[in-house]
């Protein structure tokens, strides 16, 4: 009804077209103001844009107040038409709207009237616009269309091409004229006094039905992420390889996507923001050149920010290790302020680690004891202070921002749950804030605990993944002996699979428990052993504490070792400068080897239960020099040798030492002294003179010594006569079974 009152009054007004002003002094454009063919596909919406321009004449006050607008196009061209929009900042409540400039939209009433086909021909069809500037008093002149000869986008018509592939690389200047309605006529604008009217000129669009190069999207995220509650953002661009198209990013859906650069040229871009909840999900993109839309999907995470206390096992009498981890995706934070509580006569919190992720502290930071209760802390950190330095806020990430110290009560049982709470007081209790001060964040919160716990149920499991003396734990106390302690560290950010929680944060002295199998306190060669024999189904048999010595010794890039008994492990420390090359293992046996400040640590092992001949054999060779700065050694059934680095030098002379042990059971060891290599003989008599075995080789120069077993000879007295070039000398032992 509303519609046909104002038709009616548009029939009755009393305009007068031209009085006063010439109707050539104002102008109407469709299409591109310039007169350029506007770049269009087949089969396609496209918007045809609606631009005013009134009297240019200097003072000229005239200012538009009423339009009715009519435009015809070809049936053949153009097959259909879905009204459009109208430019401008709508009021609440108004209709559609588009763009920020002041069109139409503000206009209190504008209209697209029903089509009207065969007009003003038969084969066109008019869609027209009618418009009222005010319909009531008060006026308001800054709504009415006054540009003093500046061509002012005001509204949008929608219309469809037709596909037709004839038209392609044609260019069309005959598909628009002046339309008609039936009850307004053509085209009039009424000026503001509501008697004059003029009948502007008028330019039609021309089309250039382009062939079509695809856009292509050039900027874009592959995916996002932002934090829940926190706007974030990222940019998009796009070009188009012909000019002429009128290029865009289209969307719609959550956030908002604000064009910077669009329309011809070529050329599109925009930013997208948003405001989300936490969740994933896909946000969706096109680019658009009015001839074809190429798609874009952009996943998107957004997680909550939280401040994690970490749970993690210790057992009574330990120093646990608690971390504090601040969960972000995007925001740089700027300060936080966290109150935390738990039971004084379990935990007592020593010490406190400001984390790189807060610049280890700076610029301030305050750590206050019991500010509310015995058991409570607060903690205060901000990045940057007013001090002429200027400090980076905190990353975003996962990483711990502290780490607390609590001694262990010593008192506690084993299977002890002690929590961690966060506390409040009020509102500015466990907060943050990004780096501009100006948001201010509660996060999601999540208490942590110490767990006292028995070492001996991690025993054989160093690595926490619930599987015991599994060839991984073998390599990780492997790692341990020449990488050091901090190996177990790795463990602090791994992610648990349940029902297996082992992983955590400051679990090192657990895991040096777990990999301790010879029960001295710490992880050595011999737990390597044990692990190998373990895996390879070795049973350890009741054994007497070992004795005898095994001794280390460096030589021309050659490091050896002289031991009475087998041998199933060793750890070499070397002190070097400069190069020293990689070891290469000898014997059969495998080598792992770590070289960091000036230090080569290499182990030897066989993860198979090859064992190193007792006597006297070469672990490895280097290229480089060094010398000898730790030695540790294990038998083959994971029994810890009394180890020691010589730092002789090569003997001067022939000489032949007393075996060793004498008196023997079964096996004895030889010992002589070679001041250069040689093919040595070694005989062994009775105390009757008669040979009973002949032992010996090549040897290098140096302490040498060969193992005799005497397994198949009876109790007695024997003699061994050492001989090597123009050189021999012989010694008696006792054999006692």
């Amino acid at each position: 009804m509303k519609k046909l009152l104002l038709l009616a009054l548009a029939a009755c007004l009393p305009f007068s077209v031209a009085m006063a002003q010439s109707s050539a002094n104002f102008h109407l454009y469709y299409g591109n103001v310039d007169g350029s063919a506007m770049s269009v596909g087949l089969d396609r919406d496209i918007a045809i844009p609606v631009w005013m321009a009134t009297d240019a004449t200097p003072g000229n006050p005239d200012s538009v107040t009423f339009v009715h607008m009519p435009l015809s196009s070809d049936d053949l061209i153009i097959t259909g038409r879905s009204n459009g929009f109208f430019e401008g900042s709508a009021y609440p409540d108004d209709g559609p709207s588009h763009g920020t400039i002041d069109g139409l939209d503000r206009w209190d009433d504008r209209s697209f009237l029903a089509l009207d086909h065969n007009q003003p021909v038969a084969g066109w069809t008019s869609q027209s616009i009618l418009g009222f500037a005010y319909l009531t008093d008060p006026r308001d002149p800054q709504n009415f269309i006054y540009n003093l000869g500046v061509p002012q986008l005001v509204a949008s018509f929608m219309v469809h091409t037709v596909n037709d592939p004839a038209l392609i690389g044609t260019t069309t200047c005959v598909a628009f004229q002046e339309g008609f309605n039936a009850a307004n006529g053509s085209t009039l604008w009424g000026m503001q006094d509501g008697v004059r009217g003029v009948n502007p000129t008028k330019q039609f669009p021309c089309m250039y039905f382009s062939p079509n190069a695809d856009p292509v999207w050039t900027v874009f995220p592959t995916s996002a992420t932002g934090d829940a509650g926190v706007e974030f953002c990222f940019d998009l661009a796009g070009t188009d390889g012909d000019p002429l198209n009128d290029l865009h990013i289209v969307y719609s859906g959550i956030g908002t996507y604000t064009e910077a650069v669009g329309g011809p040229g070529g050329v599109t871009s925009g930013t997208w923001c948003g405001t989300l909840a936490a969740g994933a999900g896909v946000l969706s993109f096109l680019l658009d050149d009015g001839t074809v839309q190429i798609p874009l999907d952009v996943p998107y995470t957004v997680t909550a920010i939280g401040l994690e206390i970490g749970c993690v096992n210790y057992f009574p009498g330990a120093v646990a290790q608690v971390p504090i981890y601040l969960h972000t995706a995007a925001l740089l934070t700027g300060g936080f302020e966290i109150l935390i509580n738990t039971d004084p006569t379990a935990l007592n919190l020593t010490s406190v680690t400001w984390e790189p992720r807060i610049n280890n502290g700076h610029e301030y930071h305050q750590w206050i004891q019991d500010p509310i209760m015995a058991g409570s802390d607060r903690f205060v950190w901000i990045a940057n202070i007013n001090d002429g330095v200027t400090t980076p806020p905190a990353a975003p990430g996962h990483a711990a921002i502290m780490t607390l110290y609590y001694q262990v009560s010593s008192s506690l049982p084993f299977g002890m749950h002690i929590p961690i709470d966060f506390l409040y007081t009020d509102y500015t209790d466990n907060t943050i804030s990004n780096e501009t001060g100006y948001l201010f964040i509660h996060p999601l919160l999540t208490a942590g605990c110490v767990n006292t716990v028995n070492p001996d149920d991690f025993k054989g499991d160093p690595n926490m993944n619930c599987y015991t003396y599994e060839v991984a734990d073998a390599v990780l106390v492997a790692r341990r002996l020449i990488e050091g302690y901090i190996v177990w560290s790795e463990d602090d950010a791994m992610a648990n699979v349940l029902p297996c929680d082992r992983h955590a944060a400051g679990n090192d002295p657990l895991q040096e428990s777990a990999g301790d199998l010879n029960a001295n306190s710490f992880v050595d060669i011999a737990d390597l052993v044990r692990f190998i024999n373990i895996l390879n189904g070795y049973i350890m048999p009741k054994l007497d504490p070992l004795s005898g010595q095994a001794v280390f010794t460096m030589n021309n890039g050659s490091v050896n070792i002289n031991s009475p008994v087998e041998v199933g492990g060793v750890l070499v420390r070397i002190n070097h400068d400069g190069e020293i090359g990689t070891p290469v293992a000898n014997n059969g046996m495998e080598i792992m080897s770590h070289d960091a400040n000036g230090v080569l640590s290499v182990i030897v092992y066989s993860m198979n239960g090859t064992r190193i001949p007792a006597g006297n054999q070469t672990l490895f060779t280097i290229n480089g020099q060094g010398t000898l700065a730790e030695v540790s050694a294990a038998d083959s059934y994971g029994r810890l040798l009394d180890a020691t680095a010589s730092l002789e030098t090569l003997p001067t002379q022939f000489a032949v030492n007393q075996n060793y042990p004498n008196p023997f059971n079964a096996k004895t060891l030889i010992r002589f002294d070679l001041p250069e290599a040689g093919n040595v003989t070694i005989n062994v008599y009775s105390i009757t003179g008669q040979l009973v075995e002949t032992l010996g080789g090549q040897y290098e120069a140096g302490r040498q010594s060969v193992t005799w077993d005497a397994s198949n000879v009876t109790s007695g007295v024997y003699f061994y006569k050492v001989s090597v070039g123009d050189h021999s000398q012989t010694m008696k032992m006792t054999l006692v079974k």
